[in-house]
């Protein structure tokens, strides 16, 4: 266990959270020293990009609500509370949707300096490229230079990769409206009953499924499904009652 404050938030990192960085960042595959570099590179942008999206949650809670912010990292992400923090429907909202938020705001930082570095046109390549869209729906076109640098394959480009894959598609998949992911949160401030709201993050968990074996995800359709059959037993017990 890992405890430490910043910015006077408590923040504590629990085994857990490594365990799944390193399956994440593929363990199975970490006999070579290429395969054991990949996946501390992943572990340490899980790390800062959890960090940071939780970090945007509490920060936020702390300037609207106030309260004692508190930061845990654990499993597949993290928790940001505010004990005492006092919320209406709109600060809520901006609370959740901040920690999504900081994360397109690391990302961005990060295509930047892509820019920066490369020129505009290749930084947007990069980042595009990165995020695994399709080369044909990619806008712009990369100089010889950056073409180099990715087929290279260097720690500095997987390093690159990592932080705009993770920031960008963990990013959407967060907004969602499954729950307890950002998105069913912000879903659930609008839809009502309770019960119908759970529905939607069932039917939207199941599509997730079927999305993630399409496009190959190892561990999404498991994650989905389980979540799936979290909000469909809540929306039978909701109904219910």
């Amino acid at each position: 266990m890992v405890r430490f404050s910043l910015f006077g938030i408590p923040i504590e990192i629990q085994p857990w959270f490594w365990v799944t960085g390193a399956m994440l960042g593929g363990a199975w595959n970490a006999n070579t020293r290429e395969g054991l570099l990949f996946m501390m590179i992943f572990m340490i942008v899980m790390f800062i990009s959890v960090l940071v999206h939780e970090l945007g949650h509490a920060m936020t809670g702390l300037r609207l609500g106030g309260g004692q912010a508190n930061i845990v990292l654990w499993a597949v992400g993290g928790l940001a509370y505010n004990r005492g923090g006092v919320f209406t429907p709109k600060q809520r909202f901006w609370m959740i949707f901040m920690g999504p938020g900081a994360g397109f705001l690391l990302l961005a930082l990060v295509v930047v300096l892509l820019c920066l570095f490369f020129g505009p046109s290749s930084g947007l390549f990069m980042a595009f490229y990165a995020a695994d869209i399709p080369l044909k729906l990619i806008p712009v076109q990369p100089t010889f230079e950056a073409i180099e640098f990715i087929q290279e394959s260097s720690p500095k480009w997987w390093l690159i990769r990592a932080m705009v894959w993770v920031n960008f598609w963990w990013g959407i998949i967060n907004l969602l409206p499954v729950l307890p992911l950002d998105g069913g949160q912000i879903a659930e401030l609008l839809i009502k009953p309770r019960s119908r709201m759970h529905l939607v993050s069932g039917i939207t968990s199941i599509l997730m499924v079927l999305v993630s074996f399409k496009v190959g995800l190892m561990f999404a359709p498991f994650i989905f499904g389980f979540l799936a059959y979290k909000s469909f037993q809540e929306y039978k017990a909701n109904s219910w009652n």
